[in-house]
């Protein structure tokens, strides 16, 4: 299927995405933004987690480097076979 929106319509005015939201929020549509109560929760999780990779950031760890395209570093897998992780013996992960 060949298509380009620009050649399509063109001369068609199309809004960016920030102007998309700000168009569905003066039309009562708020599908695009998070309760606030929800927001809360999230920082509630990730604060810590995003603290503790700082902190290791600053005491000199790095992340363990691995082959670009791979599943990851080594120990991963060393570490799932340790807790007992069984992949599932169909998969076969394709580099896109």
């Amino acid at each position: 299927m060949w298509f380009f929106f620009a050649i399509r319509f063109a001369g068609t005015y199309n809004p960016d995405a920030y102007t998309r939201l700000i168009l569905d929020s003066l039309k009562g549509n708020q599908a695009g933004f998070v309760r606030s109560d929800e927001l809360i929760t999230a920082w509630q999780i990730f604060s810590p987690l995003l603290e503790k990779i700082d902190a290791l950031g600053k005491a000199g760890k790095q992340p363990l480097p691995y082959v670009y395209g791979s599943r990851g570093p080594p120990q991963a897998d060393e570490m799932l076979d340790r807790l007992g992780v069984k992949r599932e013996a169909g998969y076969v992960w394709q580099a896109a």
